[in-house]
């Protein structure tokens, strides 16, 4: 669905004239503009620019007092650029205006992009199929993007590099404390908890977005692809989970927090689980699916999402708000706080689980290549048995390429040199199958084993 638009609200308005004549100037357009404000966009205000051949879009700074740091249009100008460049999906940037005698404010041109756009994360009136493609596109480009070499970019001294999580806890608790209208205690438990535990390995870096949400990205008409992402401001280099966790946040709130986008209680067929979702994200990337530290970023991204609300309804108490709904925004950070404060709790028990049932390393890696291995043969082959009757034929083929794999005898820790432990992951994998244990050859014994012996290796 097309964005919705309305006439420019009063605190936003600013001349035409002047910015027509600016953009003839630049050799945008010779022609006469009609301007209406974009509903949506709760930090710089987004204006959908029309002529009688294209349209565009302007996004400005806000008017009035601004917290520091905030609302750098720049910055989203530049790494647009640079993506557009690169061939990922964006809007091209045309110009940059720092000049504030044009529009009142710092403001950026890009093109005007034509597609859908998901403000309710249910999908309503989708067949599931269509929900599952739309969401498997979603993760997929922000794997696309957290594959990106950063070199490559020319995106020199954009972003601090290592150390990420620590800033953003950092920066987002100066954020708050600088917007916040009222004392809140569940913020400044959670501010502690996450600086007492940030990840010990907060060295990754790449391009991230920094406020990934579908509603953030435009699809192709009609097609499950997305053709634009938007609202790149917070964009910055660090910590790729944190973009994955900030995705994935909304099924984790609960649905009274209506001014927020959450999945609610309601039945969503064919939306993905956390864990297809996070399954999807590390296969395109080639990185193994355990995250153990996956609920840390979860209370972070809460805690930002806080920080945002806290924000919004600062900008509202100044009289500059980019939404007329800015106001309801102060009844949510409490119960957001409440929430990552529990996730920050589930990470605790999460980590003494971990030292109790601790795999090892070799362990961990087998896992992910029976995880691989039966979510591209098993998988589809016991489908494919199910619905034409040749359980043996299909069967024996798949085991033959589980022994070429070397996935072969896995419970035996004299072969395999794996713990009890580590098999009992494995185990729990190949559960999931009826034949799964006898492609792997790791059927309870006693049960008579089926020889690869006289196959040729595939």
């Amino acid at each position: 669905m097309e964005e919705r638009t309305t006439p420019v609200r009063e605190q936003h308005k600013f001349s035409v004239g002047r910015l027509q004549r600016y953009l003839s100037a630049n050799s945008v357009h010779n022609n006469t503009l009609t301007v209406r404000q974009y509903s949506a966009g709760q930090s710089n205000p987004t204006f959908l620019i029309q002529t009688p051949s294209k349209s565009y879009v302007l996004r400005k700074k806000p008017p009035g007092e601004l917290l520091p740091g905030a609302h750098k249009v720049d910055r989203e100008y530049r790494v647009q650029k640079a993506l557009f460049s690169a061939g990922f999906p964006v809007p091209q940037p045309l110009l940059h205006c720092t000049d504030v005698e044009v529009t009142g404010t710092e403001f950026y041109l890009m093109e005007h992009v034509k597609g859908r756009i998901f403000r309710d994360l249910r999908l309503p009136g989708m067949s599931p199929a269509e929900r599952t493609a739309l969401y498997v596109a979603a993760v997929e480009v922000l794997a696309k993007l957290h594959s990106l070499e950063l070199e490559s970019l020319n995106l020199e001294g954009y972003g601090r590099g290592p150390g990420y999580c620590k800033r953003q806890v950092s920066t987002w608790s100066k954020q708050y404390t600088a917007a916040a209208h009222r004392d809140i205690p569940a913020m400044n438990e959670l501010s502690d908890w996450l600086m007492k535990n940030l990840p010990a390995n907060d060295d990754e870096v790449t391009l991230v977005h920094g406020d990934f949400r579908l509603d953030n990205l435009i699809f192709h008409p009609t097609e499950a692809r997305v053709i634009a992402v938007l609202d790149w401001e917070l964009s910055t280099t660090g910590q790729p989970l944190a973009d994955l966790a900030y995705f994935l946040m909304p099924h984790y709130l609960p649905r009274s927090l209506n001014i927020i986008s959450t999945m609610g209680s309601a039945e969503n067929a064919g939306i993905p689980t956390v864990g297809d979702l996070i399954s999807i994200y590390c296969r395109c990337r080639g990185i193994p699916s355990a995250l153990p530290q996956l609920n840390f970023y979860l209370a972070l991204s809460v805690f930002k999402m806080a920080g945002i609300a806290q924000g919004i309804y600062a900008r509202y108490l100044l009289g500059n708000a980019s939404a007329p709904n800015a106001a309801q925004f102060s009844q949510c950070v409490e119960p957001l706080a409440e929430v990552a404060l529990h996730l920050a709790q589930r990470l605790v028990a999460v980590q003494i689980l971990l030292i109790l049932f601790l795999q090892t390393a070799k362990g961990q890696a087998i896992l992910e290549q029976v995880k691989d291995f039966m979510r591209q043969y098993v998988l589809p082959a016991q489908e494919v048995s199910a619905k034409y009757t040749l359980y043996n034929n299909v069967h024996l083929c798949v085991q033959v390429k589980a022994r070429g794999a070397g996935l072969w005898n896995l419970f035996l820790p004299a072969v395999s040199g794996l713990s009890q432990l580590d098999y009992a992951y494995i185990a729990e994998e190949t559960g999931r199958c009826l034949f799964a244990p006898e492609v792997f050859n790791c059927q309870a014994p006693g049960k008579t084993s089926s020889t690869v012996s006289d196959f040729e290796i595939i």
